[in-house]
This record gives C-alpha cells, sequence and structure tokens, in this order.
C-alpha cells in the first residue's frame, strides 16, 4: 500500500514531515438516529448525505446503532469471543472485517473540510459528468457496500452518470441490490488479471467524459467531486487527485491526512514532500503533485487513452502511479492534487499478506512493473536505481516497443526535466551522487553474536533475527546505512523513536524524513554503542532483548553488554569527524 502507496495491498503507513493545512475540529451535536427502514437517492445538484441508515434487512442485521457513527472509532465492551472473532477476520483480510459488519454501511461522517473549502462556489452547470470505475477482488461485502454508499449519499446525481464495478476475478459474486438499480455497472473477469487490467477492462466501458478511479475500500465525504472536477475545466489534459485521509484497519476511525506532494525515493519507494512555500501559502487552493499517491484520481477519458492508459505490460499492481504520473507530466499534462476534495481509504493492516493469482508472485510482478517503468521513463537516471535496486537488471519485463514508440509519438519530454521543475527540493533529500556512509551492513548485537537486526517485512518494529552469513553484504532486510543524514535505515524505512527521554523506549520503523530529531542516531566506535539523539541531556542507546528478539531504547550504560554492536562495515575516519558542525 504500506506502503506505502494507496493500493488495494498498501503494505505500511508512511510518517510524513508534511507541511498541513490548518483543520477546523468540529463537535458532534446530534446522535445517529436508529437504523432506518428505506433510503432515498440523491436527485439534487447539492450535497446531501441520506438522513437514513441502512434498511436492507440481508445488510443491516448485523448493524449495531450508532457504531462508528461520524467517523469516530468503533469501540464497545466487547467479549473475549468477539475480540477473538475480530483478530481471525484481521488475519484473513487486513482489516477488521467482523467490525464492518457491524458498522452501519450508510454511516455518516463529519464535514472533513477546511472552513474555506465549505465557502467555495463552483460552476456545477459546467463541470463534466464522472464514470467511477472500481475494481475488487475478494473484497468484504460490507466495506465494499460502504463504498457504494458514500459515492451515492454523498455525490450529486447531476455529476454521477454511473460506478463501474469490475469484479476481478473474485471466488463469489458480489450481489448489487435494489439501492444501486441504474447507477451500478458490473463487470465480471472470468479470472483475475490485476488492478492495471482490470481497470483498463472498465474503462472502455465507460460513457462519461471524466472516469475518476477509486479503490474498492474508501468513504468520499461532504462535497468530495465539485472541487475535483473544477481545476479539469483549464485544461483537458489536467489530472487531479483528492487528500487522501485514513481509516484505521482496526477501529474504522476516519483521521484527517494533510496536504502534500508525492515522489518516489531510489529505491521506488513512495514517499511524501512538504508542499512548496508559495502551495503552503496558497492553502487550501490545488497544487502540483508530481506522483500521485496511488490510484484515487479523476481524468478525462480521452486524456487516459491518449497516454496509453496503464502500460498493458504491468502485472498484478505495484509501480503504476509512477508510470502514469510521469506520462502525465511529460508528455504535455500537469498533476494536481485538490485539498478541498477528500476520500478516506482503509489501509490494511501492515503485517497483512495478500494472496495474488496462482501464476505470479507478488514481489515479481512488482519488480517486473518497476524495470518497465524505469526503461522507459527514467532516462539515464535509472542506472541510479539500479544501483539501489540491482536485482532488477535480471528481471525479464517483455517488448518494450509499443511503450517506447507512444513516448516518441506524443514528443514527451526528458525525466531530467521532472527533476529540474519538480523535484528540486527531492534532490536535496535524495541526492543522485550520495556521500558516503559512516557505517552499513549487518547490525550485530555483540551480546548474541548469533543475532543482527532485521527489518521484518512490513513489520513496524526491528527484530532481532539470526544474522546471514556475510556481515558486509547481508540480504536487504539486515542491510543497515547509518548515513549522512545521521539515521539508521534499511530501504527507506528508518529506526524511530517516539518516546524520547523515555527509558526502555520502544523503536519503530517508518519512513525516513531526512530531517534529524526523532531519527537521529550515531555510532560510538570505542564503546561500540549505537545512540540515539543530538542533544547530550537527551541520549538513549539501542539495547537488545535475545530473549525477545526485540530491541528497545534504553538509558546509556557502556558497561551493558546488551548496548554494545557492531556494525559489517563502519568507516573509522569519517566517523571521526561525524559531530563535525553538529550542536549537542
Amino acid at each position: 500500500m504500506p506502503s506505502n502507496s494507496i493500493d488495494s495491498n498498501a503494505p505500511i503507513l508512511a510518517k510524513t514531515t508534511r507541511l498541513g493545512l490548518e483543520e477546523e475540529s468540529t463537535n458532534a451535536t446530534n446522535s445517529v438516529s436508529a437504523k432506518a427502514t428505506a433510503t432515498t437517492k440523491v436527485t439534487s445538484t447539492q450535497h446531501a448525505e441520506s438522513d437514513q441508515l441502512a434498511g436492507d434487512a440481508k445488510t443491516s442485521e448485523l448493524v449495531l446503532t450508532g457504531l462508528g457513527a461520524l467517523g469516530r472509532p468503533a469501540k464497545s465492551n466487547w467479549t473475549a469471543e468477539q475480540r477473538l472473532a475480530m483478530e481471525s477476520s484481521q488475519r484473513e483480510t487486513g482489516y477488521n472485517a467482523w467490525l464492518s459488519e457491524r458498522i452501519s454501511p450508510e454511516r455518516k461522517l463529519f464535514d472533513m473540510r477546511h472552513r474555506s473549502c465549505k465557502k467555495l462556489k463552483y460552476p456545477v452547470e459546467k463541470l463534466p459528468a464522472i464514470s467511477v470505475i472500481i475494481t475488487h477482488h475478494n473484497e468484504q461485502a460490507s466495506v465494499l457496500l460502504r463504498t457504494l454508499s458514500s459515492l451515492r449519499t454523498r455525490t450529486s446525481s447531476r455529476l454521477l452518470r454511473e460506478i463501474i464495478l469490475v469484479d476481478d476475478g473474485s471466488d463469489h459474486e458480489f450481489i448489487v441490490d435494489e439501492r444501486f438499480e441504474g447507477l451500478v455497472q458490473q463487470q465480471r473477469l472470468p479470472k483475475q488479471l490485476g488492478l492495471m487490467q482490470a481497470r483498463l477492462a472498465g474503462a472502455a466501458k465507460a460513457q462519461a467524459k471524466v472516469l475518476v478511479f477509486l479503490d474498492a475500500h474508501i468513504e468520499v465525504t461532504r462535497g468530495w467531486l465539485e472541487p475535483l472536477l473544477a481545476p479539469m475545466l483549464e485544461s483537458n489534459k489536467t489530472c487531479t487527485t483528492p487528500l487522501v485521509d485514513t481509516i484505521d484497519y482496526d477501529t474504522f476511525a476516519y483521521r484527517r491526512g494533510k496536504p502534500s506532494r508525492g515522489f518516489f525515493d531510489w529505491d521506488f519507494n513512495y514517499v511524501q514532500l512538504p508542499l512548496m512555500k508559495q502551495e503552503e501559502l496558497a492553502l487550501p487552493a490545488p497544487h502540483e503533485n508530481p506522483i500521485m499517491n496511488g490510484g484515487l484520481f479523476a481524468i478525462y477519458r480521452t486524456w487516459f487513452f491518449e497516454l496509453g492508459g496503464y502500460d498493458e505490460g504491468l502485472r498484478i499492481w505495484g509501480g503504476e502511479q509512477f508510470e502514469l504520473s510521469l506520462k502525465i507530466w511529460l508528455c504535455g499534462g500537469r498533476l494536481l492534487e485538490v485539498p478541498c476534495s477528500r476520500v478516506g481509504h482503509l489501509y490494511r493492516n501492515s503485517n497483512f499478506h495478500p494472496q495474488y493469482k496462482k501464476s505470479e508472485s507478488g514481489s515479481r510482478a512488482i519488480a517486473r512493473n518497476y524495470r518497465r517503468v524505469a526503461e522507459v521513463w527514467l532516462d539515464e537516471y535509472k542506472d541510479k536505481l539500479y544501483a539501489n535496486m540491482p536485482h532488477l537488471t535480471h528481471v525479464k519485463v517483455g517488448s518494450l516497443k509499443k511503450q517506447k514508440e507512444l513516448r516518441q509519438r506524443l514528443q514527451c519530454k526528458p525525466f531530467k526535466w521532472f527533476l529540474d521543475h519538480l523535484g528540486r527540493d527531492f534532490l536535496e533529500q535524495y541526492p543522485i551522487d550520495e556521500p558516503l556512509d559512516y557505517a552499513f551492513g549487518a547490525v550485530q548485537s555483540l551480546a548474541a553474536p548469533a543475532l543482527c537486526l532485521e527489518r521484518a517485512t512490513s513489520a513496524k518494529h526491528p527484530q532481532l533475527l539470526p544474522c546471514d552469513g556475510d556481515l558486509m553484504y547481508p540480504k536487504l532486510e539486515q542491510k543497515w546505512s547509518l548515513s549522512h543524514f545521521r539515521d539508521l535505515h534499511s530501504n527507506n524505512h528508518c529506526l524511530e523513536l517516539q518516546q524520547q527521554q523515555h527509558p526502555s523506549a520502544e523503536i519503530w520503523l517508518w519512513q525516513c524524513h531526512h530531517h534529524a530529531g526523532n531519527q537521529f542516531w550515531s555510532y560510538d566506535i570505542n564503546t561500540n554503542q549505537i545512540i540515539h539523539g543530538q542533544s547530550r541531556a537527551n541520549r538513549l542507546c539501542l539495547e537488545a532483548l535475545p530473549e525477545e528478539r526485540k530491541v528497545i531504547a534504553n538509558t546509556c550504560d557502556t558497561k551493558s553488554q546488551r548496548q554494545h554492536w557492531k556494525f559489517g562495515y563502519a568507516n573509522e575516519k569519517l566517523l571521526g569527524d561525524f559531530w563535525k558542525n553538529v550542536a549537542q
């Protein structure tokens, strides 16, 4: 996902240092009504939420009145048996599917918009109608129904021409009830083709001028569509993305996100950069977005297909937002994030491992996708990517002739233009020629020499696991770098403390932000201690707990063997100058 990008299987939630627009807090004054026995279809061009909750007997018999209403956490005094059912459903789906069935599919949400957004007026009569395209594969019925219900009740019927629901080879068919008759068009694929091919199949059926692609596990909010469409009136080559909020996988609490600019690093991780100064001052106006955050966006149908849609050689999911974003920018269009348009996205538990079609593993498909994007769009900068991800050079990608001909036919700009015009601050954080690391390789515990620090797949915390045979160049999950940013990272995941000055503090894995602070680490080559904190007064040391296969940050003690560590390689000369020009 996170991913850490928005996708049906986003891996890990990225913690960012984004500059945000001020949000207003709204207090609930009305309690949620009891379950209703009927629903109303919105017919006016104004935004209106139905005052009635789910009434269909098949979907409402498990619903608990008011649970999760207004986007609050869906909590109650659950029994031990109920909690076990929740845990079981979360292992199977990546979110609390048991709880989802008990939350109304038509739950109300706070009006999440910034107060300035509520005052804006849009030329509704000039806005184009949309076809919403949603693909799903074995999605939980309650979650998918909530997605459809939010669209029906919070979108003007004048603008919403149709919802095309593409079943990407699910094991069981999703039945749409009569409330969506005439609105939802279903398309069932005979086998799983993957996200991109399923979206292309839906787009081919679309009738409206504008395509809006959404995931199957979202909730749109009041007033989401008009601001998303308004910038597109300026040019039919403008693509817009909403501000993506978070729906908690455990409690279904709705949490506001903040405006940011998407990008990818040199390991093809999706990263978020703060707004430029002028963009921050102009909030909540739309702003340039170099790379879209996953798959929630609006685009003119003609422009989408002129760009070739998605590369037909991409498989399952992964990298598709990089490919499409680059095509939009380099081939004559622009991509904007619209802070006044808010859509909540249900991220799965980071420990959830999705099941893909039997013919291909997810990791192999993603590697293929990444290399196809790099070969077609990154020009000479692909070498930087391959230096960090050498395994990509061995991946077979099939023919690229069609994609390269499209780039030539559309007279697309070089990738350097993209970096020069949209990535100046990106290159400051992710330079082409990076300074040498202070230390790198495996991080071996001297208290338990058989154990090394490992970034387990999708884990929130580092672990202590058996060391790889090569300590200087270990497997990727045990490859750590004490970088020139003075952070300790593996891939794009940095060790971070969230409770500084707190003995026995938990250590987290978060997206690297390259601004020191709670991700500042140093290494004392004389005491073999890995130390967190820039200020002398607030330092804690990395401590091994071999029995629990975990690490914590504790009060520094040079005599404690649990705080002694060895890197695969430590550059003693560089470490001698580590604190040069650094305030302590």
